[in-house]
């Protein structure tokens, strides 16, 4: 238990006991690695046990089903397919919440991309909370929130990761008929401060502000770090796009050299799942579905439970899906039923940036192996070189 030993792969910064404890007692501080840890106020705790008792991690449960139903799917309407990361299967769910006058909570940077869980209650805020994050959220008091919305009958769709999830269930302590929950696979969370040196490290390389930032970029190479800057000296907005293999963080990530440490621990990576529908992409699906248009992606979802397969049955009509099972669910999405193993490099990994810088790290240590081979492909592949070679080579063939 955190609070009694401190150890941080015990807490994985859900704020259930932050939302549960009576006094208010409970903040959530970042650490010297940038991640959030509950730190309690003794002088105002009653020593009342509720944040103990509350922490799903200490005691997590597994009330979904072993066998879910198993999807491979996309939306219908392709301006929305096309605006998504994936299949745009959470687009569906929202619009359906939204039409029952309910309200949405995903992860949104603001204005200084610091990521919070917001709550929107119209299609045109959708925007913000669509699209993959790769940092962990800052929750605050989302839970007491939804608890306010459901105590007034009102629909709640709430997306994050496992432990997110069970974080919240653990603090609502029932079940609510007008609750949907989606958890997404997740391989583990960076912190606030890793994404933030890092956009530091691209303002200096771009001698630039960093207006726009995304993750994930569907229209090239299948999806790839993608920010838009202005220019001090241009004074114009220019987009860049880089393959995974060619941005710092990224490689970082995929390699898990940064996640929190309670992520290489998870008990959410498993079956059963925690949200009603679990969300992510189906990497691989193309070996199950030869036929499927998988080229703007594709949404794997498991329906995990009762009120899961209420919520399936109410936007299916609006989606294109195809039975699929756990086994081939999983042999793209290792993290669908276990955590991400600790690189040796995680030990020190925030400590070298502090000591030597994130540029110095981000050019060695993050730095791919066929960086350079990457980067050639990908300037000639802008300058269409690269199809006039393929055709060469296909004509010497």
């Amino acid at each position: 238990m955190y609070f009694k030993t401190s150890d941080k792969k015990e807490c994985c910064g859900c704020t259930a006991c932050l939302s549960v404890c009576p006094k208010q007692c409970i903040t959530m501080q970042a650490d010297e690695e940038g991640f959030l840890y509950p730190v309690i106020n003794r002088e105002v705790c009653i020593d009342c046990g509720l944040c103990e008792k509350v922490c799903p991690f200490e005691k997590p449960t597994y009330e979904n089903s072993s066998s879910p139903q198993v999807y491979a799917t996309y939306v219908k309407e392709e301006s929305q397919r096309m605006q998504s990361t994936s299949g745009g299967l959470f687009y569906a769910i929202a619009q359906w919440v939204i039409n029952q006058d309910g309200i949405v909570y995903g992860a949104a940077f603001d204005e200084h991309f610091k990521l919070h869980h917001i709550g929107v209650e119209t299609l045109e805020e959708l925007q913000p909370l669509r699209g993959s994050k790769y940092l962990q959220s800052d929750l605050q008091y989302t839970f007491g929130e939804i608890h306010h919305h459901l105590q007034n009958n009102r629909w709640v769709y709430f997306t994050g990761v496992g432990c997110q999830v069970a974080g919240l269930k653990a603090f609502l302590r029932k079940e609510y008929t007008t609750l949907v929950t989606s958890d997404l696979v997740c391989h583990g969370t960076p912190s606030q401060l890793m994404f933030d040196w890092h956009l530091d490290y691209l303002r200096q390389k771009e001698q630039g502000d960093i207006t726009s930032y995304s993750f994930r970029d569907m229209e090239k190479w299948g999806g790839c770090e993608t920010y838009k800057y202005v220019s001090q000296t241009r004074g114009r907005g220019i987009r860049k796009l880089y393959s995974y293999d060619l941005s710092p963080y990224l490689y970082s990530f995929m390699w898990a050299f940064n996640y929190r440490y309670s992520c290489y621990h998870c008990k959410f990576a498993r079956i059963p799942r925690q949200g009603d529908i679990t969300l992510a992409d189906y990497w691989g699906v193309r070996k199950y579905f030869p036929n499927i248009d998988a080229d703007k992606g594709v949404s794997l979802a498991l329906v995990n439970s009762l009120q899961g397969i209420v919520i399936w049955d109410k936007v299916k009509d609006t989606l294109h899906y195809r039975p699929s099972c756990v086994e081939n669910a999983a042999a793209g999405n290792g993290n669908l039923t276990h955590p991400t193993k600790m690189p040796a490099i995680r030990c020190i990994c925030y400590e070298m940036i502090r000591q030597r810088g994130y540029k110095s790290v981000a050019d060695k240590e993050f730095r791919a192996p066929h960086y350079y081979r990457v980067k050639l492909r990908t300037l000639l592949a802008q300058t269409k070189l690269w199809a006039l070679l393929r055709k060469i080579k296909n004509k010497i063939r």
